[in-house]
């Protein structure tokens, strides 16, 4: 499939060590947010990347903060 391993490139030279959300990733490339999910979600089934769930600051619904993740390579060679 040619446009996944597109967007696997796009993806994997846009992530660094930094945590970056979907969001942020989808206005970069000027894509769906659920797009660029999907394929992060891909991603991380193959370990290729790393995610982790924080609150958001500034949005609540219902009266709790909303969760958001945030995503990045995968750090290799590193000590637990």
């Amino acid at each position: 499939m040619p446009s996944e391993s597109s967007w696997d490139d796009k993806l994997l030279g846009a992530l660094t060590d930094e945590w970056v959300s979907a969001e942020a990733l989808a206005a970069r490339f000027q894509a769906k947010p659920f797009t660029v999910l999907a394929r992060l979600k891909d991603l991380l089934r193959r370990n290729l990347v790393e995610r982790k769930i924080v609150k958001h600051p500034t949005r609540i619904y219902a009266g709790r903060p909303i969760q958001q993740a945030l995503f990045r390579r995968t750090q290799l060679g590193r000590e637990p």
